[in-house]
């Protein structure tokens, strides 16, 4: 069996967008119930999202399997998840900010490197906070998914 990773649909990127900016608002709203709501939104999410390109594209897209498998994991055993959910969350903000941040000096246009830039330090910092001071951070991790959010939906929509 041949497995090919393609290109995530419009529509896929809708949800993604959508979960994101639901996630977001229960983070701002209340983390304990962005953690234990959330976790079953996002793992119906995921499903959906990993389920509609490989029926799209008729083939197995890894990604899309492994949504679908966080997907379930999320939704059988949500709690056990929840205990390391802080660490994790932390951790993954402060790699993927230091990305976007390096990658920043990389990009060509000044203002995509700006952007870029100061992104990447905000998610690392919010993944130090999440680490060291949760009750702010996460309020500014829920913005930050709000934003990402949004942009992930102008983008899906100007995508050709």
């Amino acid at each position: 069996m041949e497995v090919i990773v393609v290109q995530q649909s419009r529509i896929s990127m809708l949800i993604n967008a959508i979960l994101l900016i639901i996630i977001g608002v229960l983070f701002i709203y209340d983390e304990n119930l962005a953690l234990s709501i959330g976790f079953m939104i996002a793992g119906v999410f995921m499903i959906i999202a990993g389920i509609i390109p490989m029926i799209q594209y008729k083939t197995v897209d890894l990604i899309g399997v492994a949504l679908i498998v966080l997907g379930i994991i999320l939704l059988v055993i949500p709690n056990i998840l929840a205990d390391v959910t802080y660490i994790i969350i932390g951790i993954i903000a402060i790699i993927l900010g230091a990305v976007i941040f390096f990658g920043g000096f990389k990009e060509g246009e000044r203002n995509s490197k700006i952007i870029s830039i100061i992104i990447g330090l905000f998610i690392a910092i919010a993944g130090i906070m999440i680490l060291t001071r949760m009750d702010i951070a996460f309020i500014l991790f829920g913005a930050f998914l709000v934003i990402a959010g949004a942009f992930s939906i102008i983008g899906a929509l100007k995508k050709s």
